[in-house]
């Protein structure tokens, strides 16, 4: 029959060629795994992507419609202001005076506001009085005494 030799040779060969086959086996399954991560990690960063554009758009939108609003809102208050001030003219005559300039731009003046004028920065430590040593004194509450110097 077969010879001792030859059986162990066979069993070397194809040891060699299954391990062979398994070792490719490993790197392909291992390969297709790394490229499905990628795959899945790729599809989430653009479903990401397009979640921040698609809430983008809607922050757009909706600072563009509060615009909107807001535009609106001062045209209406400007009709029913001319029409209080088209009423006070013709009820009232010459009583009462409301005029379009009103209308136009709020005063900045700071000379017609002088209550604004004194309006100081909130100071971050007390004051100190005249006579009194500040709080951010090296010697702020602690007393001198002879003693404690020998």
């Amino acid at each position: 029959m077969y010879s001792l030799f030859n059986l162990i040779i066979a069993l070397i060969i194809g040891g060699a060629i299954g391990s062979l086959i398994g070792w490719y086996a490993a790197l392909a399954s291992r390969g297709d795994n790394k490229r499905k991560i990628i795959l899945e990690l790729e599809s989430q960063l653009d479903q990401a992507q397009q979640n921040k554009a698609d809430y983008e758009a809607e922050v757009t939108e909706h600072f563009s419609r509060t615009a909107d609003l807001l535009n609106k809102l001062t045209d209406d208050y400007r009709s029913v202001y001319t029409h209080l001030a088209n009423g006070a003219d013709q009820l009232c005559g010459d009583q009462i005076t409301m005029s379009e300039p009103a209308l136009s731009a709020p005063p900045h003046d700071s000379a017609e506001k002088p209550h604004l004028v004194e309006v100081a920065q909130p100071l971050d430590y007390a004051p100190k009085k005249p006579d009194e040593q500040g709080q951010l004194s090296e010697t702020f509450g602690l007393e001198k005494s002879d003693s404690s110097a020998a």
